[in-house]
């Protein structure tokens, strides 16, 4: 399929442009949850979110992180319903290397999505909401580097967004506690 665009002509296959198409709307989803305060409704938005990537994913060919949005995916259901300790994460973090490591062609970038996870995994548990935030940055930001790799530019876009969302929320995380303070 071919797109005339300002000019440019554009050759999509149709499995690239539903794999845009959900990546949109994930994307979308990722902006908003940047501006979220409080780890249920993070974590109730990202696995909407994580559906909507693996999608993506599977048919853009990015398996390794297919790979990590179902750890993950997996990882918040259990995290809405039980506090994730440390043998949880234990478990997650060694399931997602091992699924990776069996799943992917194991070159570095195939790690990143793994990095990513565990990021989140790491600090799911704390009560702090800016710490969560920070793990949802770090994510990001080994996603953005996995979407340049895969030149899904859409996606890698939205990666920046979402930084930058992401740390607006911790400023109005911090600015909420400083209020409190007062």
């Amino acid at each position: 399929m071919t797109i005339e665009l300002f000019g440019l002509s554009l050759t999509f296959t149709i499995m690239e442009l539903l794999g845009n198409i959900f990546s949109i709307a994930a994307c979308i989803l990722m902006v908003v949850i940047g501006y979220l305060r409080h780890k249920r409704t993070v974590l109730i938005a990202q696995n909407i979110q994580l559906i909507l990537f693996s999608i993506a994913y599977s048919f853009l060919g990015g398996i390794a992180a297919v790979v990590s949005n179902v750890v993950s995916l997996i990882r918040n259901l259990i995290c809405l319903k039980w506090n994730l300790n440390t043998p949880l994460k234990i478990f997650f973090i060694g399931f997602q290397g091992v699924f990776t490591y069996f799943t992917t062609m194991n070159r570095p970038v195939d790690w990143l999505p793994f990095l990513a996870a565990t990021c989140l995994t790491i600090t799911l548990s704390s009560k702090k909401d800016i710490v969560i935030k920070l793990g949802c940055i770090g994510s990001t930001l080994c996603f953005g580097l996995y979407d340049f790799n895969l030149h899904n530019w859409p996606t890698l876009v939205f990666d920046i967004f979402s930084f930058i969302t992401s740390w607006i929320g911790v400023y109005r995380i911090l600015n909420a506690s400083r209020h409190a303070d007062h």
